[in-house]
């Protein structure tokens, strides 16, 4: 493991200093829309995570220029808007997703960013962050829709909460609305990302070691261990990504270690000769219109290739859950 682990990390860092890590983005008609090539602050999250202490200098700097480069008013979104893009869509510049990654980020990075910047998506009265700094009331939602997405869901809030914990503002954080959206199988929703093992690995990494959430941490892995192939991988044909989100998920639970195991040994073989893994799986998805769906795949292989490298290493005892 140590081997595949030393190999896909020389590919990440490949990727990051060519900076060919952006994520395509299609509409329904199969054609790019405003967000192909673009959400390299969200992606570096991942690679900052997956190369958690083999960062060096140069890398380092890297992932920093890119995020500071990409600040709008204190906070960031996906998407920098460009100079043709209309002003009716500015909500959407922001959000408080992509803003909880870069603070989740620059923690990695050993640089002290307060959050109270996702304090403006914060709605009191019903106790919840909003993605897009909209108007209006909030309510968890996870059905996707148009004019649904101004409002509240589940796995940006976890995200959110991670970035809170251990500071100053950990009072915002509200288990129990993640405890109220646990699907009865087991798994969180999320909204914008169509893996079931998304959201989950979020919660998961925010409940841990509290014995209060020891029932739903047992309901989730349940899910993850009765929902895994017969040839170890996760997801439909075997997609590292999947199977990449239930290992991590996994790895820190003895229970699980054969489980673990397995998924390990499909990664292990599932790796190209250059070190990175391909996935076909959309990576998540905007209703931008009734009839128009924005997906994010990942052309680069970089997105895929840091979760699946994050999920080696954890599974080796290299990388502990990380807020």
């Amino acid at each position: 493991m140590e081997s595949a682990i030393a190999k896909a990390s020389a590919f990440l860092r490949e990727r990051l200093r060519s900076g060919a890590y952006g994520l395509a983005c299609v509409g329904s008609d199969g054609t790019p829309r405003f967000s192909d090539n673009k959400g390299h602050v969200f992606v570096a999250s991942f690679l900052a995570e997956a190369m958690n202490g083999l960062l060096d200098e140069i890398d380092r700097t890297i992932i920093l220029v890119r995020i500071l480069s990409e600040e709008n008013g204190g906070v960031w979104g996906f998407s920098p808007p460009g100079p043709y893009h209309r002003d009716e869509l500015r909500v959407f510049h922001v959000d408080s997703d992509d803003t909880a990654y870069v603070i989740r980020t620059l923690r990695r990075l050993g640089v002290n960013r307060p959050p109270e910047c996702l304090v403006r998506f914060y709605r009191e009265r019903e106790r919840l962050f909003v993605t897009f700094d909209g108007p209006g009331p909030a309510s968890l939602v996870t059905e996707a829709s148009p004019r649904n997405n101004l409002l509240a869901h589940p796995e940006v809030n976890a995200n959110v909460y991670l970035a809170l914990r251990g500071t100053h503002l950990e009072k915002l954080i509200d288990y129990d609305v993640l405890l109220r959206a646990q699907d009865e199988r087991g798994f969180w929703p999320s909204y914008f990302y169509p893996s079931s093992l998304y959201g989950t690995l979020l919660v998961l990494d925010l409940l841990r070691d509290d014995a209060r959430f020891a029932p739903a941490v047992a309901r989730a892995l349940s899910f993850i261990g009765g929902s895994q192939n017969a040839d170890g991988s996760w997801g439909a044909d075997g997609d590292p990504y999947e199977t990449a989100l239930a290992v991590t998920a996994t790895a820190s639970h003895p229970a699980y270690a054969a489980a673990t195991q397995r998924g390990v040994e499909h990664l292990l073989t599932s790796m190209t000769a250059d070190g990175s893994w391909t996935s076909q799986a959309c990576i998540w998805e905007f209703h931008a219109d009734e009839r128009d769906v924005w997906r994010a795949y990942d052309v680069h292989g970089t997105f895929v290739s840091a979760r699946c490298n994050s999920a080696l290493r954890r599974a080796a005892g290299q990388l502990a859950p990380f807020p």
